[in-house]
């Protein structure tokens, strides 16, 4: 039985990549594709022999053991499972207390991916590493595809986006198997070529329309600041690109950035007046106790202090410039031990490197790349994520993580510099 649930899953698997390789987009992403795809579904499985053989604990297996608890009370009880599924309504409090992170089923994201895996097990068969195999080919479908449309919008960028998103290694690890990072990115970066598309006017199929809603609801369901964020930038800029054609003035430059920075500001304001959740004083509180507990939970690990982070809006400007350090370079080479973390260390060192070369090219007379306002949305995108995980983020494991919100785009954006392009230029990449 078991052999035959894996045929007929590998079967399934294949037919869902030959359709994504099919789709008119991954012609701009070859003949990359199918090598990046194999490394995403390989990430995924190797996580999964991390974590089991390795570290033997973690949010993988938490969501994995737990999600097994579900599929059996779906045998058991159909009715009531679907129930829960559908509406987070429990048959009892004797079995809730039975499942983590569902004393607040309707808000939490891990009880989420706690119901999404019980219902991948019923096609599985309960296996770990096919359920890897579907969030890993999730994952990669919003990013191959988020790579597809810059390279297509914007062609000089297309080596950019393709190593940003498909081959950045912490990127491409982090956000493969059975994690809710993985999900997240993959809904994020979909939704953003949606409205790259948009922007552009590059054509927009009906079953993309269909499944706007669903991947808009996975990511604000596992990410409601972050995707409350991404929104603000993108729908800003989907605003200019449309006053662009109405308005020829705002060719200019510093009208495109002047008009966009002053919508975003006056959208961002009104938010946080109508909703109570994005109040920044309610924000900054969250920050601080979502910082003060990891910390506590970390005293005999790696991890970032912040002595005299008060939850304030003075004390959470004075700690940015040093979060969003923390959130891009750390851990350092030999901050920490172990294989994760020394990998860690050197891409850090490897990111610094990129953006002293990003910053240099962009004083080097000819060097300068054309202006791209969604460059900025990028950029302010990335500024505020990485000071909100550098805050609330001590532990180095999960800052590692946690990150990958941001570190694709921030890879796009510094791999744009000219040093850059002219040596993957001579390597014909």
């Amino acid at each position: 039985m078991n052999l035959l649930v894996y045929l007929l899953n590998a079967l399934l698997l294949a037919m869902l990549m030959l359709w994504l390789r099919k789709q008119q987009w991954t012609n701009v992403l070859q003949p990359y594709f199918i090598p990046a795809l194999l490394l995403k579904l390989l990430c995924g499985i190797l996580l999964g022999l991390i974590y089991h053989h390795y570290y033997e604990l973690g949010d993988t297996l938490t969501y994995y053991n737990n999600s097994l608890k579900l599929s059996a009370y779906a045998r058991e009880n159909p009715g009531a499972y679907v129930k829960l599924i559908l509406f987070n309504e429990f048959e009892s409090e004797q079995f809730r207390s039975t499942i983590p992170f569902s004393r607040l089923p309707g808000f939490s994201n891990s009880f989420f991916m706690l119901k999404c895996t019980s219902v991948l097990n019923l096609l599985t068969g309960s296996s770990y590493y096919l359920n890897a195999c579907y969030y890993s080919l999730f994952s990669f479908w919003g990013m191959a595809k988020l790579a597809a449309v810059l390279g297509k919008v914007y062609p000089a960028t297309r080596r950019s986006a393709i190593l940003a998103f498909l081959f950045f290694p912490s990127v491409v690890f982090w956000s493969s198997g059975l994690l809710k990072d993985g999900v997240m990115l993959g809904s994020m970066c979909w939704v953003v070529a949606f409205i790259l598309q948009l922007a552009h006017r590059q054509p927009v199929k009906f079953l993309e329309l269909l499944l706007l809603p669903f991947m808009l609801y996975i990511l604000i369901r596992i990410k409601l600041f972050f995707s409350a964020a991404l929104l603000l930038f993108l729908l800003s800029y989907l605003v200019v690109k449309l006053l662009m054609r109405l308005i020829p003035v705002l060719q200019k430059t510093w009208l495109q950035i002047s008009v966009y920075m002053g919508l975003t500001l006056v959208i961002g304001l009104a938010a946080t007046q109508i909703v109570s959740i994005y109040r920044l004083e309610f924000i900054v509180e969250q920050l601080v106790r979502t910082y003060e507990g990891i910390r506590q939970l970390s005293e005999h690990v790696p991890h970032i202090q912040y002595p005299s982070l008060e939850p304030t809006v003075a004390s959470l400007l004075h700690h940015a410039p040093l979060a969003l350090l923390n959130a891009l370079f750390r851990p350092f080479i030999g901050e920490a031990s172990g294989i994760l973390y020394v990998a860690a260390g050197l891409e850090n060192l490897f990111l610094l490197v990129l953006l002293i070369l990003a910053v240099t090219s962009a004083f080097k007379k000819g060097a300068g790349s054309e202006f791209h306002l969604f460059d900025l949305a990028l950029f302010l995108f990335v500024v505020i994520t990485a000071v909100v995980i550098g805050i609330s983020t001590p532990n180095f494991g999960t800052l590692i993580r946690y990150r990958i919100v941001f570190l694709p785009f921030l890879v796009y954006l510094l791999i744009q510099n000219y040093y850059v392009q002219r040596l993957l230029t001579r390597l014909k990449l």
